[in-house]
Parts: C-alpha cells; structure tokens; sequence
C-alpha cells in the first residue's frame, strides 16, 4: 500500500516539474497556430458578411477581393483590428483548449479520462463562445449593414447645412437575439472541432492511430457545419434584418445563401480547426519533446521503499 501510494506521489511530483514547460509550450503553439490561420480566416468572415448585408455583390467577388487584400496591403490588413480580432479568438481558444488539457492530464488519473475531456470543452467553450460572439459582434458592425432609414420630414438643401457635418451617431445596439444565434453556432463548432474528432477517430478505417486523429481532425469540425451554417446566417439576417416581416422571407434569404455559404464556412474550418488543429498538436508534441529533453528527475532517482 504504501508503495503504491509513493508511486502515484513520484509520478505526479515527477509531472510537476515538467508544467511549467509543457504550458509554456501550450502558449506558444497556440500563439503561433493562431498566426497562421487568421488571415485567410479574416478574409472569409468578412466576406460572408459583407454578401449577406449586401445583395448586389456576390460572394465569390468578396471573397476574391478580401483574399488578395491580404496579400497585396499585408502591412495594412495585419495592422487593422478585424486580424487582431480574430488572432485573438483563435490564440485564446487554442491556448485554454491547450492548457486545460495538459492540466487535466497531469493531475487527472487515466480512468477518469471522460471527465477530463467534458471539462475541457466546457472550459473551452466557456471561453471560446463569448469570444466568438464578440469578434462576430465587431465583424457585422464594421463590414455588416442595415438600411439606412430616410430623413423624416423636408430635406434641408440650404448651403449651410450642406457644409455642416451631422452630428455622430451612437453605435447601433447589437440584438439579443442574433449574440443568442452566434452563441448555439459556436457551441455546435466547439462541440465539433474539439470533443467529437477524438470520440470517433477509431471509427476512420485508417491503421495508423495519428493518421486516425489527422482525418477526424479534418472531416468532423468540416460536417459539423452544414448544421451550424444555417444557425450563422440566422444570426446575420436578424442583424441585417431587424424587422419581424413573414417568416417565410427570412427563410428565403437563408435558404438562397446557404449552399453557398455553408460551402465557404466548410472551407474555413479546414484552416480554422482542422489545419490548425493539426499544426497546434504538432507543435505542442514538439514543445513537449524540448522540455523532456532538458533532464528532469527520473524515476530512477528516487529511493522507493516498501514495507
């Protein structure tokens, strides 16, 4: 008994002094992931955004448009805040996702694997969701639209009010009812890309086990969004379109946007959460393998008694 208790004492002790390391490792595989994907990730959001609020500019132009954005004005489009939005959804989600995980398994028994996983989706559903809504909130404000209402009563022409400039107006109050679409959206996505890959990788006829996590990692955040695309573009049209017409309108929008969008939102989660997720492991397995090479106490080390 009292072996097997200093047994499970080393090894978490042992554990202990590799934390730091492998969280550091954690942070900078997060940071670096979030790096790689945000661009392309930027162009997309905003393109969606921007086809959904207008009906004269087809998806494919935006999208066009955007991508070569980043390449053709990178000093500018990596200075503006919609990178930085989203450079920080995905840091912050890859580096809790990260975290919460390493933490769970070092101080978290094998037989309470179940557990461990549920606590890291809601950790990082916690985190990711609010985050999500607030970089889709900053999206549909800058790139999104309503229309613009006209002036009530005569129109004034007099040349002093031509050269006087409008007073500026309060920020438009984002809805209740579109964060409440954006939130089930993400909660479908995390559910998605971060629990359901490492459930169902043994079901992939593939014999290598990385291969097995590799093409989970792929396809199921992918087909998870042909359910959350239709969630998403609810949210943009209870945005675009505040007024409560006929619903049978509303579902017209959705449904003439929705092959194509999902399509796109499909695309975007290969970058999003299947290339990153690839990249985010590869790099935390590299990170991992510098802090075990640096010679921490081994087992060998200690002196374990039995009596």
């Amino acid at each position: 008994m009292t072996e097997l208790v200093e047994k499970q004492s080393f090894n978490r002790g042992w554990r202990s002094y590799q934390l730091p390391g492998y969280l550091a490792g954690d942070v900078s595989a997060a940071f670096l992931s979030a790096t790689l994907i945000s661009p392309i990730l930027t162009a997309i959001d905003r393109a969606v955004v921007e086809n959904v609020s207008s009906t004269t500019r087809p998806l494919s132009i935006a999208l066009k448009e955007n991508i070569l954005c980043t390449y053709r004005h990178p000093k500018r489009f990596f200075a503006a805040k919609p990178f930085f939005y989203m450079w920080t959804l995905y840091a912050v989600t890859y580096t809790t996702a990260n975290s919460v995980n390493t933490l769970t398994t070092t101080f978290m028994d094998k037989s309470h694997e179940i557990l461990a996983k549920s606590i890291t989706f809601v950790v990082t559903c916690t985190v990711n969701v609010p985050l999500g809504v607030w970089k889709d909130i900053r999206f549909v404000q800058t790139f999104g639209g309503r229309p613009t209402p006209p002036p009530k009563g005569p129109v004034n022409t007099s040349p002093n009010s031509i050269k006087t400039s409008p007073p500026p107006q309060n920020p438009t109050k984002f809805p209740i009812s579109v964060a409440a679409t954006f939130l089930a959206r993400d909660a479908l996505t995390i559910l998605g890309s971060f629990t359901l890959p490492p459930m169902l990788s043994h079901r992939i006829p593939i014999a290598d086990p990385a291969a097995q996590m590799a093409a989970a990692q792929l396809l199921v955040p992918v087909l998870s969004q042909v359910v959350a695309t239709p969630v998403h573009l609810l949210g943009l049209d209870l945005y675009s379109n505040p007024e409560k017409g006929e619903r049978g309108q509303r579902v017209g929008r959705i449904r003439r946007g929705l092959l194509g969008t999902t399509a796109v939102r499909c695309a975007r989660i290969v970058p999003a959460f299947g290339v990153g997720g690839i990249v985010n492991t590869g790099l935390r397995e590299w990170f991992r393998g510098r802090v075990d090479g640096y010679g921490f106490p081994r087992r060998s080390d200690y002196n374990v008694h039995t009596d």
